[in-house]
């Protein structure tokens, strides 16, 4: 089994089920036709915390969770993320993997 089938096995199985929404592009014109509505895309994430450490040597605030996710979905910064109903911002979206082959994506986010 590959280093992404594990990934994906593990956090669908020790995850929680989240909602992806992801934000329409900002209009640039004003004669461009009004933006459509967020489209929420389910994903299973797991979230953890951020050490004293990380916290202490990156300047990341208390309020901070470490989520990871590997659905097919491209996060975003203008995206957020809704887990247990509660939406969060993204601040940071990082990859996971060897040799440009992406495992999961790294989240930090924050209410």
């Amino acid at each position: 089994m590959g280093m992404t089938e594990t990934a994906t096995r593990l956090i669908e199985r020790f995850g929680q089920d989240a909602i992806l929404r992801k934000q329409p592009a900002p209009r640039t014109d004003p004669d461009d036709p009004p933006a459509g509505p967020a489209v929420d895309y389910p994903v299973t994430v797991a979230v953890t915390d951020y050490t004293v450490e990380e916290r202490a040597n990156a300047l990341i605030s208390d309020s901070a969770l470490r989520v990871f996710i590997t659905e097919g979905v491209v996060p975003s910064t203008a995206d957020k993320l809704v887990i247990g109903g509660v939406a969060y911002l993204i601040n940071r979206v990082g990859t996971l993997g060897p040799d440009g082959v992406v495992i999961c994506y790294e989240l930090r986010v924050q209410i």
